[in-house]
């Protein structure tokens, strides 16, 4: 496959276009040096607060409805995200540490509060292990989220009966990758054997420590030990978009084959703001939102990096005030699992367009529950054969929810 091959064919899966309309997409060799080079990795997106493939995908989505237009033929795209959803994030927490020793503490007194401090002292607090508090205040709002724990540095004896508790109602339990096993199979391998004997079940999803990444041989050890998805492809120094892209993606492999793991890139790391950048909690909350608004703008997907130790900690603790602004968004909010999960499903429904004595149907297979599809160049209320209903409708438009598979008919 050539990268001319594998960029027509994310574009028409990323837009979620009837299966043989990808020969009327327009992607010109400009756009298509751009989504390739950043894609496979060679070349970092150098304006990283642009997510810049999120805007060629929207400017290719315009031409495709304007030829569709133009021939008279209706225009059938899935929605991203599922029950209309405009876009979606994924609340994700490392942990690389869930204890601190006395001596520690008193070199960061003042990252917490004297009280918590106090407590710690005494050993009536773990200020380094807030998993159940996280997954606590998340419930709250009707959230879940990812947690990825280095095996490799300690032991969750301890913890696993909680863990294994949440990860079995809602929540995702998963590897965070140690040191050097982004590169080295074998060590990859290692760090893997050592998660499934702490807790007795497989991890998923990975994110690597430190968000270490060599491309292709990352994703090559990732894919040869089974991994659903990843989600290590951010900067560590701000936010933004390192591979140029918001929403997930299945990365090329050398020959520019689709391959099966899923990349949910990375945007936003509190370690960035507070750490690199040295921001104030305002200043890091500003940061946050006007990321949401970008990520709105382009339905795309959110992936948030909260660190576990840090939800006691000094500016760390306003993580409840995001779960509050994006509790008052129509966003859809979830693991990292289950988003990877939903794109794979999403990409796998089948639209067909067919043109019959009758008139434009639509065929519609493999459905998720939830999935929305718009329907343009309409003049009216499709007919809708199975599962599904419409949820608006206006002159020439309509949302369609779909609850399985069905066909659309209608006339232009």
């Amino acid at each position: 496959m050539s990268s001319k091959e594998y960029v027509k064919n994310f574009v028409a899966q990323s837009l979620g276009i009837p299966s043989d309309h990808a020969d009327l997409l327009i992607i010109d060799e400009t756009n298509i040096r751009i989504i390739s080079s950043l894609l496979s990795g060679t070349k970092s997106n150098t304006s990283f607060q642009d997510p810049i493939i999120d805007s060629i995908l929207g400017n290719i989505k315009e031409h495709y409805g304007n030829y569709c237009r133009k021939n008279n033929i209706p225009i059938i795209t899935k929605c991203k995200w599922p029950y209309n959803k405009k876009f979606a994030v994924t609340l994700t927490h490392d942990s690389d540490t869930i204890e601190a020793s006395e001596s520690h503490l008193l070199k960061v007194k003042s990252r917490f509060s004297e009280d918590d401090f106090n407590q710690a002292l005494n050993g009536k607090k773990n200020l380094y292990w807030n998993v159940d508090r996280l997954a606590d205040i998340e419930k709250k709002y009707g959230f879940n989220s990812s947690f990825y724990f280095l095996t490799s540095e300690y032991d969750l004896a301890d913890h696993k009966e909680i863990l294994n508790n949440l990860n079995t109602s809602g929540w995702e339990i998963g590897l965070h990758g140690g040191f050097g096993t982004h590169n080295d199979n074998e060590k990859m391998k290692s760090d893997i054997m050592n998660f499934k004997h702490q807790l007795g079940f497989d991890s998923l999803g990975i994110r690597e420590h430190y968000l270490q990444f060599d491309y292709h041989v990352t994703w090559d050890i990732l894919e040869d030990n089974n991994f659903v998805y990843d989600t290590s492809l951010g900067f560590r120094e701000h936010p933004g978009f390192m591979a140029g892209i918001s929403i997930p993606f299945h990365p090329p492999d050398k020959n520019w084959t689709t391959r099966e793991i899923i990349e949910l890139p990375l945007i936003i790391m509190d370690t960035s703001l507070w750490g690199y950048m040295n921001l104030g909690e305002d200043e890091g909350m500003d940061i946050i939102e006007k990321f949401i608004d970008v990520i709105k703008n382009k339905e795309g997907l959110l992936t948030i990096l909260w660190h576990q130790e840090a939800l006691l900690m000094k500016k760390g603790n306003i993580y409840p005030k995001i779960l509050e602004k994006l509790s008052k968004e129509n966003c859809y909010v979830d693991s990292g699992i289950m988003i990877a999960t939903w794109w794979k499903d999403r990409n796998k429904s089948e639209l067909v367009l067919l043109l019959d004595n009758d008139g434009w149907h639509c065929n519609l297979k493999n459905v998720p529950a939830g999935l929305c599809i718009e329907v343009g160049n309409i003049s009216t209320k499709p007919i809708i054969e199975g599962s599904g209903k419409i949820i608006n409708f206006t002159n020439h438009s309509c949302t369609i929810e779909l609850s399985g598979d069905c066909v659309l008919r209608y006339a232009s």
